[in-house]
């Protein structure tokens, strides 16, 4: 996943996030497995952790131009076309995220299982993009700076999923999904 700590500012956030990324194009065959709980959960988890990968390389991308262009005048037009753009993005991502949180609380568990355990430190990890989002709507210029709330909901939601009794296809998905 998207694991930000110890980072300030979006420019240093993009080469982990371009490694996290690398990896992120996962194709799973689970027709078998498609209406089992924790399977229709990872799907939700892919889908936040795609729309939030896709929103940070877009980001990410957009200052790795403006840090490649010497000229200054240009440097400063692709900076306010990106402070422009923020807003927009946020909300797409913001709406994406939305959805994966939606199919994640559908998914029918018992209350307090680990199954659970694990939605809801997903969902809360989910919550806290969502922050990050509309704090990114009201305000671009803070989209270099991501609240330490996002690393901690991250970190919790890995150790719920670590703790599942998946199988081993499930275990791995996980995996590469919570990757950092």
């Amino acid at each position: 996943m998207l694991n930000l700590r110890n980072r300030q500012a979006m420019l240093s956030v993009v080469g982990a996030f371009l490694v996290a990324g690398a990896g992120s194009g996962i194709a799973w065959s689970q027709a078998e497995r498609a209406g089992e709980p924790a399977d229709v959960l990872l799907d939700a988890v892919e889908d936040s952790e795609s729309t939030m990968r896709d929103y940070i390389d877009e980001v990410s991308g957009r200052f790795d131009e403006i840090e490649a262009t010497s000229d200054a005048e240009a440097k400063e037009e692709l900076a306010a076309a990106l402070m422009t753009d923020v807003p927009d993005l946020a909300e797409e991502a913001r709406t994406g995220v939305l959805a994966a949180k939606d199919n994640a609380n559908a998914v029918p568990l018992s209350d307090g299982d680990a199954l659970d355990q694990a939605r809801d430190a997903y969902v809360a990890h989910i919550d806290a993009w969502i922050a990050e989002y509309e704090q990114a709507i009201l305000a671009p210029e803070g989209v270099v700076d991501i609240e330490p709330t996002v690393n901690r909901t991250f970190d919790k939601a890995v150790a719920a999923f670590d703790r599942l009794d998946l199988d081993a296809d499930q275990k791995d998905r996980a995996e590469e999904l919570l990757a950092d």
